[in-house]
């Protein structure tokens, strides 16, 4: 079936969001991986059982909130689950983590779940899905037709940097500092389908190349394509996928926020399109330096914090955060552009402590 459809969009509920985060299980004294996700889910409320799916690995789970009209809402949900979900593992001693790579898990140490989907994957992706040991947030903005669709997909290609150094939050893996901010990054671009996809004029563009991996048996669902940001057919919205997972409501709530802002911008303003490799480089600025990466632009030259900053400044001049009803939180989202990133408290605290337990607790729901 040809995937061009246009009655797929939300022209009456633009702009609502989804958010998805996988949480990793570690066991409570030893902060190594925990395979007990299978317990949690025979133990789950009514409520919560559409919410939390497996992954890949049973030291895995995944929170997928419903849909929602705005940010809070978004992290509301997330926050309330996790909290139900810590609650549940207590009897067998599971915390849950926020590590977008455990800092020093190893090929074996959690088992995979077997499923007729992650079978074929596993057969087709070998020691690449062995070490796919990573955890990452994923967000969901409703689009109200094609052309928002293909121009906030475009923006979204663009300004991914952005969004990866508010989220970087990988700094240590195989029991060692990786000297990156987010390795979960270099681990997920090791798929054949994943890391930054190309630019499209069109959204019919766009659907001729998914209707070509689907034409050849590459793909058999839109789930197949891993892109760090991709329009997603099934739901009508695109669904950024590049941050890593993280433990913090606020920020949550502020990048969810920036990423519905942006989509709604890019609307009106699309984005001017930039050579594949810089959009490469800029990536590789901020899984490197997070903030304080340079970000390679058309006019300017500066780091990922300034055009940052500049982004927000310009939709703040299209009043696009008072269309979200959330102009007062413009100065709230100034205010984390000039933080550290979590990677970057993560290394300090390693530095000082010299024990990635120490690490892990840090990033553990309470």
């Amino acid at each position: 079936m040809p995937s061009y459809d246009p009655t797929i969009f939300h022209p009456d509920a633009p702009s609502t969001v989804g958010v998805e985060l996988e949480m990793r299980l570690v066991d409570r004294e030893t902060m190594a991986p925990a395979n007990r996700s299978p317990y949690l889910f025979d133990h789950l409320p009514d409520t919560l059982v559409p919410h939390i799916h497996k992954e890949l690995l049973q030291s895995m789970i995944e929170i997928v909130t419903p849909v929602c009209q705005d940010a809070a809402e978004a992290a509301d949900f997330i926050m309330e689950a996790l909290h139900t979900l810590r609650t549940i593992g207590k009897p067998k001693e599971i915390e849950l983590a926020a590590l977008a790579v455990h800092p020093f898990e190893r090929k074996g140490d959690s088992r995979r779940f077997h499923d007729p989907r992650y079978d074929v994957l596993a057969e087709e992706l070998q020691v690449v899905l062995k070490n796919f040991l990573i955890s990452g947030l994923h967000i969901h903005v409703a689009l109200p037709d094609e052309t928002a669709a293909i121009r906030g997909y475009n923006a979204s290609i663009r300004y991914l940097p952005l969004f990866l150094a508010l989220s970087a939050n990988s700094p240590f893996a195989l029991g060692e500092d990786t000297g990156l901010q987010s390795y979960r990054s270099k681990i997920f671009e090791r798929l054949p389908r994943a890391g930054i996809p190309e630019h499209f004029e069109t959204y019919a563009e766009y659907c001729t190349l998914i209707d070509r991996l689907f034409e050849s048996g590459t793909i058999e669902s839109i789930k197949d394509v891993w892109w760090d940001v991709r329009i997603h057919q099934t739901f009508g919205t695109l669904e950024l996928r590049v941050c890593d997972a993280f433990y913090d409501r606020e920020r949550l709530r502020l990048i969810t926020l920036l990423y519905q802002a942006l989509i709604r911008y890019a609307a009106n303003h699309p984005a001017k399109k930039t050579f594949h490799q810089i959009n490469k480089q800029n990536k590789w600025n901020a899984l490197r330096h997070g903030l304080n990466g340079q970000f390679i632009d058309h006019r300017h030259n500066g780091t990922i914090r300034e055009a940052l900053l500049r982004l927000i400044g310009q939709m703040e001049d299209a009043d696009t955060f008072t269309a979200l009803n959330a102009e007062d939180d413009v100065a709230k989202l100034i205010q984390l552009a000039h933080e550290e990133t979590i990677a970057e408290k993560l290394r300090k605290l390693y530095q000082k402590s010299g024990d990635f337990a120490t690490v892990i607790r840090e990033e553990i729901v309470v």
